[in-house]
């Protein structure tokens, strides 16, 4: 299979996993909303941030795993590829050991004495806490094996896998309404079970396709490779805590300026709108997955400027897919909440709108990002994007201190940080790997712009011809705004390729709709 072949199936697989668990999970949220309720849906996001430097080092940790995986196999050295293996899975044992067992009994005392928890809802929130780290120690000691999928660039078995988890939890939720106990704990304690389950399968089926996947003892404590390791994951996490902060900081933040009992509804808007920009965000994670490993094999192969060529596609493809989501959402958001949540908490659209316009800058730098980490000289990089991304949280808290309202005060906080983390990205980007600003200015940052107006326009003039014509806000008007959107988002992207991406484009789907058509 040529490298082309494998980013269209990849591509296919991924996104294909990506809108079917999408759809499930907006389908279920609601349910959710119903048997946990308010108050519970806040405190979930508020104590899931106790354990959030574990699920982020996890995240981190596998982006490293494969990089370092995609870069032996791009020099075609599966012995090589095997001792960065045995690596990973040494750190991937040994520091999330350490990290949950000084975690633990933080937390506990947290959960106690420092967050605004209702008395009745404590014991629970103790017991999701122990889970979560039950969760988050075998998300991370397993994360070698996942990352080797991705660097072998199997995305579409990942895909099988997620699908099938998706499922598993969509018929889980819908139970969960005829639940009459303590829903919160019993839903915990499945998503818990659930991931073990998956993770066991998705293990056993790496160590039988993969030699590279051979634990060898022997090769754990290689002390050159550890320290390429953790220098380049140190680094990571150093840009990347900011994150932390931006995520879960907030959501503490809101807790205690909003006491759950009074204010129940702001840190849940907070905890849907951020789900809303999660899901938005899973069509970039599912580009990542699919592109990733080629431009950092190609990078591996001295090929630079194909390296660069791919990871302006990336951002451009990236923030092509998010606009044909977001544009009708900002448009229709009142309606689509009513639809997905019956009776959302009352800043959820404004959460979402500010989340989603944070996402989409965020997006036109992703190549960037892709680009710095296969070269690996990260550490200035990361020092100035962590910098920039930590300011979220001291600017939400000054705004919120100048009794700005809660959505203001976070929105604006997110969007000043993400500028300055994108403009970073330009300008390291060109310093590190020689990527050209102008040639990004170009090939990203105006056709997006055109292809983001040109939606808009469409849109609203979709809405103002409903209106003329009598027809109210609801469904009817909705299907209208969006396909309206989705053909001008289609349409303006494609006028807006280059030669080579349309041609691209065009010979992969000639050969995939030859080996669909059966002969008669």
């Amino acid at each position: 299979m040529t490298a082309a072949h494998r980013i269209i199936l990849n591509m296919l697989a991924t996104y294909g996993r990506t809108i079917f668990a999408m759809a499930l999970g907006l389908f279920s949220a609601r349910w959710v909303l119903e048997s946990l309720g308010e108050t519970d849906i806040g405190l979930m996001g508020v104590v899931g941030g106790l354990i959030i430097f574990v699920t982020f080092l996890n995240s981190v940790a596998s982006i490293s795993c494969a990089r370092f995986f995609a870069l032996s196999i791009g020099k075609g050295d599966p012995e090589e590829t095997n001792r960065w293996f045995n690596t990973a899975l040494s750190i991937h044992t040994i520091l999330p050991s350490i990290l949950i067992l000084a975690g633990w009994p933080l937390g506990e005392w947290v959960i106690e004495y420092f967050f605004n928890i209702p008395p009745e809802r404590l014991d629970t929130a103790h017991w999701v806490f122990r889970f979560s780290l039950v969760s988050a120690f075998w998300s991370m000691s397993t994360a070698p094996y996942m990352a080797m999928f991705i660097a072998k660039q199997r995305i579409a078995e990942m895909s099988f896998w997620g699908i099938l988890s998706s499922i598993a939890n969509f018929c889980f939720v819908y139970w969960l309404t005829t639940y009459k106990g303590d829903a919160w704990l019993v839903y915990a304690g499945f998503t818990v079970l659930l991931a073990i389950f998956f993770g066991v399968c998705q293990v056993l089926r790496a160590r039988h396709l993969f030699p590279e996947c051979r634990i060898s003892f022997s090769k754990w404590y290689e002390r050159r490779r550890l320290r390429q390791v953790f220098s380049f994951t140190g680094w990571q996490l150093f840009g990347n805590f900011g994150a932390i902060l931006r995520g879960k900081g907030i959501a503490i933040l809101l807790n205690q300026y909003f006491d759950p009992a009074q204010f129940a509804y702001v840190n849940a808007s907070y905890d849907f709108g951020n789900k809303i920009s999660n899901y938005a965000m899973t069509l970039s994670s599912a580009l990542r997955g699919a592109l990733s490993p080629e431009i950092t094999s190609t990078e591996g192969r001295g090929d630079r400027k194909r390296m660069l060529m791919l990871a302006n596609r990336a951002s451009k493809f990236s923030v092509y897919l998010i606009l044909l989501f977001a544009v009708p959402m900002f448009l229709e958001i009142d309606m689509l909440l009513v639809l997905w949540l019956k009776n959302p908490p009352q800043l959820t659209a404004a959460f979402a709108v500010y989340m989603i316009v944070c996402l989409l800058i965020e997006q036109l730098t992703f190549g960037h990002m892709i680009a710095v980490n296969a070269v690996g000289k990260i550490a200035g990089y990361q020092m100035m994007l962590g910098t920039a991304i930590m300011l979220t949280l001291p600017l939400a808290w000054l705004f919120l201190a100048l009794d700005y309202p809660a959505a203001t005060s976070i929105g604006t906080a997110l969007i000043i940080t993400t500028i300055f983390q994108s403009t970073g990205r330009v300008i390291w980007a060109k310093f590190l790997v020689g990527a050209s600003p102008q040639e990004w200015l170009k090939k990203v940052l105006l056709p997006c712009a055109v292809v983001f107006a040109g939606a808009m326009l469409f849109g609203h003039a979709a809405i103002l011809i409903a209106t003329h014509l009598g027809i109210p806000s609801g469904l009817f008007r909705l299907a209208a705004t969006s396909l309206s959107t989705f053909a001008a988002t289609i349409a303006f992207g494609w006028l807006l390729l280059d030669k080579f991406e349309r041609q691209f484009f065009l010979d992969n789907f000639r050969k995939l709709r030859k080996k669909l058509t059966l002969p008669l």
